[in-house]
């Protein structure tokens, strides 16, 4: 099976998942998915603060490697809640089937935790002790609301979108439960 048909059947699955939240489980969700947005925005803002966007584009996203693999469960459902149109992957690129012409096809409050927490030395040698302080708290506070997110799921999407598929691939249907 083709990378498309994967992220194609992953999200399906989680639509009809998400779409069988109960109305007290999507407002969950939906105040989850705020504070996800909110210490994603957060994460960027210090970042930015010392410039490492044009650090990044001098490095041409060599963290980026292995992308396919980072997008989760949680991302999507922070899109979903917000009805936003999902991106298409480009799955023929060497680096991360995320990125577009000019840059990362989702804002900084959608990106994967990976690609959010994620400094390299060269941004963090530039942060000053209390930056990186409070990144380091926004990171685990962001990590404490992917965990949250997750639960609700079942922690059945806890691992990436891709992997998800392809373990499920491999493991048989559990009380009748549906295998992507």
């Amino acid at each position: 099976m083709i990378e498309r048909e994967k992220w194609d059947s992953g999200v399906a699955s989680l639509i009809r998942e998400y779409e069988g939240f109960s109305p007290g489980q999507k407002s969950l969700v939906k105040d989850l998915a705020a504070a996800i947005k909110s210490c994603k925005g957060r994460l960027h803002l210090i970042v930015e603060g010392v410039g490492a966007g044009e650090i990044c584009a001098r490095c041409n996203g060599e963290c980026c490697k292995g992308g396919k693999n980072h997008v989760r469960g949680v991302d999507l459902i922070v899109y979903m809640n917000d009805g936003r149109d999902l991106f298409s992957p480009r799955f023929e690129l060497e680096i991360c089937p995320y990125m577009g012409d000019s840059g990362c096809l989702m804002g900084p409050e959608y990106r994967p935790y990976n690609c959010i927490s994620f400094i390299c030395e060269k941004v963090e040698e530039l942060l000053s002790p209390m930056e990186k302080e409070r990144y380091y708290a926004l990171e685990a506070e962001l990590r404490s609301l992917y965990c949250a997110m997750e639960q609700l799921l079942d922690n059945s999407f806890r691992f990436s979108l891709m992997s998800v598929f392809e373990r499920r691939q491999r493991e048989k249907p559990i009380n009748g439960k549906e295998i992507f």
